[in-house]
């Protein structure tokens, strides 16, 4: 397991050209970065993040944003309500049958399909997705 810092400095790496962003507002305001570390194995490092809405076809999940993390072995989803438990969601790699993006006026989504379940993370907002989509580019197909 890492550490919240070890967190916090890849996330701030990620960052490093994105000078307006400050990575202590962004902790601050997203409570889910409080808690990744405990879901991140040790050899773990980021790739990229974002925030969304979460659908999905098979299961219900809490209402809220959700933040989406690409490791270079995983990709997380995670909600952490100030009332009730963290919810964490791991989609490995192999598992992944397809995934696809979409940008309108205002937001982009991404949908991320395994045998089992489809995930789409909806209202990500327009700077958030630009941000991200790099970094998911080695997985649209």
């Amino acid at each position: 397991m890492q550490t919240s810092d070890q967190i916090k400095s890849q996330i701030q790496t990620l960052l490093s050209k994105h000078p307006e962003i400050s990575v202590d507002v962004l902790f601050l305001y997203v409570p889910e970065f409080k808690i990744l570390h405990q879901f991140l194995n040790e050899d773990e490092t980021i790739q990229g993040y974002t925030i969304g809405l979460l659908e999905t076809k098979q299961q219900k999940h809490t209402a809220g944003k959700w933040l989406l993390v690409l490791t270079d072995k995983h990709f997380h989803l995670l909600r952490n309500p100030m009332l009730g438990n963290p919810t964490h969601i791991a989609i490995n790699f192999a598992d992944l049958k397809k995934i696809s993006t979409k940008l309108g006026w205002f937001f982009g989504q991404i949908q991320m399909e395994t045998e089992g379940e489809t995930f789409r993370l909806i209202q990500i907002g327009k700077k958030d997705y630009q941000f991200f989509l790099p970094s998911l580019q080695s997985f649209l197909k």
